[in-house]
């Protein structure tokens, strides 16, 4: 039974650490995807935060999964970072006509905004221009909307307003950790409150734990219970499981769905489809 009630993914589909583990040794890169979607039913698509597919491209990626898998990208960097949602309509529309092709394998957009952003009311023009009939998500990383203050507050009623989703990421995990191996890591990550809150029916998760997995369980046990929770009022969240490198990405994913396996049925990932995994979970 494959994945249900959820969707699980993680951060890309295609490294080649992960050949001879998620993928069977041998794997080609041209396969990535399709291997990937025969596990997962959701990727995180950083892809274009930083450049445009072709349609060549776009294409191939929609022939390469099955109809229930969703692709969530990111708005371009061009938009959210650089011009910083102002005088962006043309790059709105070029970004939104290449992805088109994806139909209903097109899932959440996801909009994160630069770490200084905290213009709500810049934010509210931006997400009532869009076409109302595709899904958004949103990544807050100023500190006021993380402050228990009104502006949190309306930050939430804004989305809701828009029926957008709250992307919430969460680095405790790597934040716990001290390695030195992976300080560029965590200094890349904002290292933010956690705040479970959905605004709409598909809240996003995006965690980035400890490189010791069993480290990370502290920050992470909380989360299949809040999944369940999500699930049982009729939300489909997503859930997209990190790692410092993301080398050891799947083989926590997997570990997370075990997890929410215990608070809810949502069905069971296949057998892992590598050469038996080397990584201790617990």
């Amino acid at each position: 039974m494959p994945i249900e009630n959820y969707y699980l993914g993680c951060p890309g589909w295609g490294m080649k650490s992960w050949i001879g583990r998620l993928f069977p040794s041998g794997t080609k890169d041209r396969d990535f995807l399709a291997r990937y979607a025969e596990v997962f039913n959701t990727v995180e698509g950083n892809t274009t935060f930083y450049a445009l597919p072709t349609p060549e491209i776009v294409a191939r990626w929609r022939d390469s999964v099955p109809d229930a898998f969703r692709f969530c990208f990111k708005f371009p960097k061009t938009i959210s970072h650089d011009k910083q949602l102002v005088d962006c309509a043309a790059d709105v529309d070029t970004f939104l006509a290449r992805i088109a092709p994806l139909g209903h394998k097109l899932g959440t957009i996801m909009l994160q905004l630069p770490p200084r952003f905290c213009d709500l009311e810049r934010l509210r023009r931006f997400l009532a221009s869009l076409p109302r009939e595709l899904h958004y998500a949103v990544e807050f990383r100023h500190e006021v909307f993380f402050a228990s203050g009104p502006e949190e507050d309306d930050a939430a009623a804004l989305l809701r307003e828009h029926a957008a989703d709250l992307v919430i990421m969460d680095t405790r995990g790597i934040h716990a950790s001290k390695s030195l191996e992976f300080a560029d890591v965590r200094g890349r990550k904002p290292a933010l409150p956690i705040i479970m809150r959905a605004t709409a029916s598909q809240p996003i998760v995006r965690c980035v734990p400890h490189e010791v997995f069993a480290e990370t369980l502290p920050f992470l046990e909380v989360w299949p219970a809040q999944l369940a929770r999500w699930i049982a009022d009729g939300k489909r969240p997503y859930f997209f499981m990190h790692a410092p490198d993301d080398t050891f990405a799947p083989e926590n994913a997997y570990a997370f769905h075990r997890m929410l396996g215990e608070h809810t049925d949502v069905g069971q990932l296949p057998a892992w489809p590598g050469a038996p995994k080397q990584l201790g979970l617990f």
